[in-house]
């Protein structure tokens, strides 16, 4: 069961006497995610099929709460399934759907408030040793009345590692270019690429990357409509030499984020 003094398991309790199980909200990598109430007091949180170690890395993060990061409620070992229960927070919508369904692309300015809390919750998580592996639009919730973020699924983290991986976990086009050429990647210069990927993305409306050699060949271009201080972040996450790119803590300090502060945003869906 690895290290499970970070644990707290509930054996003698089954899960159906704690909840009951409603609609399927999603499905990822290692699960899938339902709609639950908990029936002692009609607590709605998430009910989320994974792995041992994804539990550790969420007790990891409640050790002192993160409020920008999914709460780990409880769970339960099955004989054949562990069964993870999540805060499920309301109202709130993943950036993904919310891109597609209503903004299409992200002014910079909402970029800029939405990556400066992507940002500081990377650092919370190195900070507690871990490696979330998978920060993309689909795994960031955000709270459509106070525009707060929450990082969810830690089904391809880890625990850092000093010598870094030799495997991949996570969504492929955000996988970096060392790992392609070297078979290999450490921690924080691939969140770093990760969050170059996601930055691209989320202003520019689409991924800027598809293949492998898209990511290997990358010429680190930006489009001359944006402004200078953006395409020179994107740019520096996006160097090909990992040891090149900036820290987490650089990125927070970088001119982009000196800007002027966001506006609030009415969500608005688009007429058809």
């Amino acid at each position: 069961m690895g290290n499970n003094h970070f644990l707290t398991l509930f054996s003698t309790e089954t899960f159906e006497s704690f909840y009951t199980v409603g609609e399927k909200l999603g499905e990822g990598g290692f699960g899938s995610v339902f709609a639950g109430t908990r029936i002692s007091d009609g607590l709605q949180p998430y009910d989320s099929r994974s792995i041992p170690l994804e539990v550790e890395l969420l007790q990891r993060m409640s050790e002192t709460s993160v409020d920008s990061v999914i709460q780990l409620i409880q769970w339960f070992d099955e004989p054949k399934r562990y069964i993870l229960i999540l805060e499920h927070p309301q109202p709130c919508k993943d950036l993904h759907s919310l891109q597609k369904k209503y903004v299409g692309s992200f002014s910079e300015q909402m970029a800029r408030d939405l990556m400066l809390q992507v940002v500081r919750t990377a650092i919370e998580c190195q900070k507690r040793g871990i490696i979330h592996r998978d920060i993309k639009l689909d795994n960031i919730l955000i709270n459509m009345e106070t525009l707060k973020i929450k990082l969810i699924d830690f089904g391809c983290g880890d625990l850092i590692k000093r010598f870094g991986y030799d495997y991949y976990e996570g969504t492929f086009e955000y996988c970096p270019p060392e790992y392609f050429l070297k078979g290999r990647y450490c921690a924080i210069p691939a969140t770093v690429w990760s969050l170059g990927v996601l930055m691209f993305e989320m202003v520019c409306g689409f991924l800027p990357f598809k293949e492998e050699a898209d990511i290997i060949g990358y010429h680190r271009r930006c489009d001359l409509h944006f402004k200078d201080e953006f395409c020179d972040l994107v740019k520096w996450c996006l160097h090909p030499k990992p040891t090149s790119r900036p820290t987490l803590q650089q990125i927070l300090e970088h001119r982009w984020f000196k800007s002027s502060s966001p506006k609030m945003i009415d969500f608005k869906e688009k007429k058809q």
